[in-house]
């Protein structure tokens, strides 16, 4: 597997053409800046590795058409021009593209699948701009299916989002009572026996249609190691 790096930070590429490239962006990496320099960002990295990225809305959000946290790994595309931009841009916002996710969460659920179906609006709490469920903010629709109870202590889930907010998977999972392991900012609380550094919540597909072609294809990325080591804290 190819991939692009930049000091100690390294970046899988999952596909590449001339007009975008999917990478499997790890965890603690930053999609954007938070001081106005592009330092330690997602884009830095692929820049640096050689490959061209789309600079159209400005080299801070170079190829940058979604985003994932900065505590949450996965799949992630960027665009290499502006069609590449253009073309996913409209998937996204016509659903056309499809994420998946993988989220092991507290506590064990009474049905197999669901669909948590409520609005999210922002808040100032704390210093920060949080956002939470909220009659008047904007309509987020998710669905998910658990894969594993582990005991009465959390559950793993595959997750689809039908909308695509700030924090979704997050706050919609807290809101039910499931937050997401090691999501200190959403509610999550230390559980005995299982040691976490951020939010257990992986991006492990994308399907999409390839802009020079019209091919639909399904990118996969592979779980991270901090995960697996989670769940296999879990099992035990």
């Amino acid at each position: 597997m190819a991939e692009v790096s930049l000091g100690r930070v390294t970046v899988p590429i999952l596909y590449l053409d001339n007009d975008i490239v999917a990478v499997n962006k790890p965890a603690g990496l930053p999609v954007l800046t938070v001081s106005g320099k592009m330092e330690g960002t997602l884009s830095e990295v692929v820049l640096a590795g050689g490959v061209t990225l789309y600079e159209g809305h400005g080299v801070e959000l170079a190829g940058v058409v979604h985003r994932l946290d900065k505590d949450t790994s996965g799949v992630m595309l960027l665009a290499r021009t502006e069609a590449g931009w253009n073309s996913f841009k409209r998937q996204l916002n016509e659903h056309e593209a499809r994420k998946e996710y993988l989220a092991i969460v507290r506590g064990v659920f009474g049905e197999k699948s669901g669909q948590i179906d409520i609005p999210i609006g922002a808040v100032h709490a704390r210093g920060l701009l949080l956002r939470q469920a909220d009659s008047s903010g904007r309509d987020s629709r998710t669905s998910f299916g658990v894969i594993q109870h582990y005991g009465e202590l959390a559950s793993l889930v595959r997750i689809r989002i039908e909308t695509g907010r700030t924090h979704q998977i997050r706050v919609h999972f807290s809101y039910i009572g499931h937050p997401l392991l090691g999501d200190y900012m959403y509610g999550y609380r230390e559980q005995r026996g299982v040691v976490v550094t951020r939010q257990m919540l992986h991006a492990f597909a994308l399907s999409f249609m390839v802009p020079s072609s019209g091919l639909q294809v399904r990118i996969m990325a592979p779980l991270p190691e901090d995960f697996r080591a989670v769940l296999r804290a879990l099992r035990r």
